[in-house]
């Protein structure tokens, strides 16, 4: 099934952000029937835009992905996290879009995503973030751009930019490569608290079989006011593991 390693993420920890990325090329360039897959990964972290929302934490993901001919697709994804030696939630996700290639090999996708996170991510409550995305893709290079009226705090309004690339220079082994950038738009309260934030991420893959190994650098700038009081900036190495079903 195309595009089921790259759904296990590595964003989303960070890969699964690339995996998002590169949804609409996955679908679009499915065969006829529809198809329904998933992915069981494993990851020394859980990483989104640049910071751990596992506070360092290892965390075990379930990615389910539907793909449909007319070229309507849908993302459930849920991650557990290795809290003081016991399994815990950490968060669910669900997306949904529309993808189109044209004949020129480029594809286009619009879609939503809402994302649900416990206390366990690192934050003294429960958060959640829905956002409104559009994105182009062609071969191995990608951009979305995402618009969140509601970015894990009431009034807190952000667009975030970010664009992808993936080659495979050998065979079973490829290297992907991530910018990102955060803008402010609406903010409850002072705007010192918030600010333009960046992210990159550098990443090489390896499949064996239905196993795919994967490892990250990952990187952000501080931004405590959107991802909580604990949460914990870049420089970070993330190693994992994915299993195709």
């Amino acid at each position: 099934m195309p595009g089921r390693t790259c759904r296990a993420r590595g964003s989303r920890t960070s890969l699964f952000a690339h995996c998002l990325v590169f949804l609409a090329a996955s679908s679009v360039a499915a065969p006829a029937a529809a198809d329904l897959g998933g992915t069981v990964s494993l990851f020394s972290d859980e990483r989104f835009r640049g910071y751990s929302l596992s506070a360092g934490r290892p965390v075990a993901i379930l990615d389910l992905a539907y793909d449909d001919p007319s070229g309507f697709y849908a993302d459930l994804s849920g991650t557990g996290v290795l809290q003081s030696g016991h399994p815990s939630p950490l968060g669910f996700q669900v997306t949904g879009g529309y993808a189109k290639r044209l004949r020129s090999g480029t594809s286009l996708d619009f879609g939503v995503t809402n994302s649900t996170y416990s206390h366990y991510s690192g934050s003294k409550s429960a958060r959640s973030y829905s956002a409104l995305y559009a994105g182009i893709s062609h071969g191995g290079l990608s951009s979305r751009i995402f618009f969140s009226p509601h970015y894990s705090e009431t009034g807190l309004w952000t667009a975030y930019g970010e664009v992808n690339g993936s080659i495979s220079p050998v065979s079973r082994w490829s290297l992907d490569g991530h910018v990102g950038m955060l803008v402010p738009l609406k903010t409850p309260s002072g705007p010192e608290r918030y600010r333009t934030a960046f992210d990159w991420r550098l990443g090489i893959s390896r499949e064996l079989g239905p196993v795919s190994l994967h490892l990250s650098w990952n990187e952000g700038e501080r931004g405590r006011a959107y991802y909580g009081d604990r949460s914990e900036r870049g420089h970070a190495i993330v190693l994992g593991a994915s299993f195709v079903l």
